[in-house]
């Protein structure tokens, strides 16, 4: 007698959910080399030394991810959170709400919000609300000054600090974190508003040298968190 058959479904591994950039097409359209073959954000777009050269001589911009956002909201949250020993880059956007990003995963969400666990606080996962991009170059502040009408780039905003309202047009979340090669500042807009944004800050930035580069080359200054 034969065995019975062996369903063909049955036999397939099951593939990893891919993770995607809401710029995966613009990436791709590069030459980017992703992060990992499920996670498609750019690593570099083939040529890492001259990426990191282009943006220490001039302005680097680069789509950092993934990363999850989780949204806390409350009385006294930038205290609560503030308190906690947290492994996340924290963004207090006021009193009463900060914003964590972390790197993906179930144990690293499960560890924010157990040290959060005592706090009268509601938390709102955004993983998928936010593209972040990163600026970073000595061009970087003339750049700026053209991209939004927010004192940025002139020295207005201290290292660390953050200030919210529109750049190129649409609703920006912008950090300054100054990098190893000058002056950096880390974006957040909506994801879908993550290619206006892209396409708005390239032609901007012809004039500036900007060129599209990896995390790596536009990496904060050495002890900086997202």
């Amino acid at each position: 007698m034969t065995g019975s058959p062996v369903s063909e479904h049955a036999a397939r591994p099951v593939a990893p959910p891919v993770r995607r950039s809401a710029l995966e097409e613009e990436h791709a359209r590069l030459g980017a080399r992703w992060v990992a073959d499920d996670t498609r954000w750019p690593a570099d777009y083939g040529d890492p030394a001259a990426e990191a050269a282009s943006a220490a001589r001039a302005v680097g911009l680069a789509e950092l991810g993934p990363l999850d956002a989780l949204l806390v909201r409350g009385p006294g949250a930038a205290a609560a959170v503030g308190a906690a020993a947290l492994d996340a880059g924290v963004w207090i956007l006021g009193p009463d709400e900060a914003l964590l990003l972390y790197r993906p995963g179930a144990d690293a969400q499960q560890a924010v919000e157990a040290a959060l666990a005592g706090a009268d606080l509601s938390l709102v996962v955004m993983s998928s609300a936010w593209t972040a991009l990163r600026l970073a170059g000595p061009g970087t502040p003339a750049l700026l000054a053209e991209l939004s009408p927010m004192p940025l780039g002139r020295g207005e905003l201290a290292d660390g600090a953050i200030a919210q309202g529109p750049l190129v047009n649409v609703r920006a979340i912008v950090r300054r974190h100054d990098a190893a090669i000058g002056p950096g500042y880390t974006i957040l807009v909506a994801r879908e508003d993550a290619h206006f944004a892209w396409h708005a800050i390239t032609e901007l930035g012809e004039g500036h040298g900007l060129r599209p580069v990896g995390p790596a080359s536009v990496a904060r200054a050495p002890g900086g968190r997202a």
